[in-house]
């Protein structure tokens, strides 16, 4: 049976909603429990970085997270909160430093998430 247009904008609509919610946990989260060794990663384009990005952040496109995390060399352990325009470059990011065995990783979702979060943070 073929899905309809219809079913499958429902779909996305419903995927789109549900991701919206686990981010906003996952900032919610974040704004929380933010430590002082925390480790701000921007996971867009070296354009999208160069026009506007946290002043924390440092620049790693998501499409090369491993080798980027490794040239900084960080513990395996330590927070790193990443973000990108919406979140979907930034959970790839995650996944695949969480297959690397990072075990601190927290994608805020979009640039305004992480500038709230860090604006919220104690001093």
């Amino acid at each position: 049976m073929k899905a309809t247009t219809r079913q499958l904008s429902g779909a996305r609509q419903a995927v789109t909603q549900w991701l919206a919610l686990v981010l906003l946990c996952s900032c919610l989260c974040a704004r929380a429990e933010m430590p002082a060794d925390a480790v701000w990663i921007d996971v867009r384009t070296p354009s999208e970085y160069a026009n506007d990005h946290l002043r924390e952040a440092v620049l790693i496109p998501f499409d090369g997270i491993e080798a980027g995390v490794a040239r900084l060399q960080l513990p395996k352990d330590i927070p790193i909160y990443l973000y990108c325009s919406v979140g979907g470059r930034a959970e790839v990011a995650k996944q695949r430093l969480e297959a690397i065995n990072y075990s601190n990783i927290t994608n805020v979702g979009s640039l305004e998430n992480a500038r709230s979060i860090v604006a919220d943070s104690p001093p």
